[in-house]
């Protein structure tokens, strides 16, 4: 090895140089590690406040989700925001007994336990309602023909009773005003969902009337409806009834045997639920 290569070496040199650099760069490289450390301190004190913090201090918080049935979809925003949970439209459908733009359905349920910031899933009843086919309840049983136009989401009207040999039987039907026959139905009526069907009921021959029965425990929806069909009116009147189960009559007007005929009224006192 040639020792005359180490001893060409200007050690004062090298240092000179050395401190030269070093110090040129010192304070460059001094920010630019203050800086770094500064941003992992304030990136630490965020996670640590505004996520580790809330999430381990909320963790065991529970809200009860209110009843937002009938609410408008504009008001549910703020009103849940308040609430500290959130919202989201899974689904539109129509139901005739809620308000266009209003939650039909909710989930979870109102009542029910969740976590903060649960977002809460919405039916909401559609502006417009669809339209839908009258069923062919022509020649059909009045409590049939309810029960047919219920199911496809129409209304009945206060029924018309007409003098026919057949008795309770629907023998046409009217939609504001306008008359349809079973060949009409037949071919297909469409009519929008809500609205409301006028049944005409054959009343018999004659008008001799018949006993009513004892109704007393028995669900005043089912005997309406019966009463209904034979051209009875019934009035319903709530009562609170302690022990009583709610819906069933609890006493009626006139008494179990009179006679009664088409048109006459009929009252039933039905029981309420009890506070």
């Amino acid at each position: 090895m040639d020792t005359n290569f180490f001893k060409n070496i200007d050690v004062k040199e090298i240092k000179h140089k050395a401190h030269y650099y070093l110090t040129r760069n010192h304070y460059s490289t001094l920010l630019i590690h203050l800086g770094l450390m500064a941003m992992l301190i304030v990136c630490i004190l965020y996670t640590f406040f505004y996520i580790y913090l809330p999430s381990t201090t909320n963790h065991d918080i529970k809200i009860t989700v209110p009843n937002l049935k009938k609410m408008k979809i504009e008001e549910v925003d703020n009103f849940l925001k308040e609430k500290d949970l959130r919202y989201e439209v899974a689904d539109t459908s129509y139901d005739p007994k809620y308000p266009p733009l209003t939650v039909i359905q909710q989930n979870p349920k109102n009542n029910s336990l969740v976590k903060i910031h649960r977002k809460i899933y919405l039916t909401i009843n559609a502006e417009t309602p669809p339209n839908t086919r009258i069923p062919q309840i022509i020649d059909s049983p009045y409590t049939s023909a309810h029960t047919q136009l219920k199911n496809v989401r129409l209304k009945m009207g206060k029924p018309e009773y007409v003098t026919n040999s057949a008795r309770n039987v629907v023998l046409k039907i009217a939609v504001n005003g306008k008359e349809y026959t079973k060949a009409d139905l037949e071919k297909g009526v469409y009519i929008p969902q809500g609205t409301e069907v006028t049944l005409f009921i054959a009343s018999g021959s004659n008008n001799d009337g018949f006993k009513i029965g004892n109704y007393i425990n028995q669900h005043g929806e089912d005997v309406k409806l019966e009463l209904e069909g034979n051209g009875i009116t019934v009035v319903i009147h709530n009562q609170k009834a302690e022990g009583k189960e709610v819906g069933t009559i609890i006493s009626q007007k006139p008494s179990a045997g009179s006679k009664i005929v088409v048109g006459q009224t009929v009252e039933f006192w039905i029981a309420a639920a009890y506070d």
